[in-house]
């Protein structure tokens, strides 16, 4: 979902809604669309896909994750990057998984 705004930045307009965004949670959808079996239980399979109106052009945009450690370390560079902040008694107070990769806090 949160890669919509910035499709819809991209796009330069709000064509991209959450009706459009399509789910498998189905075993076998899953499986058919490349999860490997033994991580089923824990993944993140993504594909997003810009095309133009006349259908000349396709951009597609994937990412797959598989199992859970890369989303537990992020938690724990989270924790490290908010500790940090609070040392430092930052004036900010909300942060984003964008603030940390641009300040390089992920292992």
């Amino acid at each position: 979902k949160d890669m919509m705004a910035y499709f819809k930045e991209l796009n330069g307009e709000s064509s991209f809604e959450l009706e459009n965004i399509s789910k498998i949670r189905e075993r076998e959808g899953q499986l058919a669309f490349g999860v490997p079996e033994d991580s089923l239980a824990g993944h993140a399979f993504h594909t997003y896909e810009l095309r133009s109106e006349d259908g000349s052009v396709h951009f597609q945009f994937q990412h797959n994750v598989c199992g859970r450690r890369t989303y537990a370390e992020g938690v724990t560079d989270a924790v490290q990057f908010l500790a940090q902040r609070i040392v430092e008694k930052s004036e900010k107070k909300l942060f984003n998984m964008i603030d940390i990769l641009k300040e390089g806090a992920m292992r």
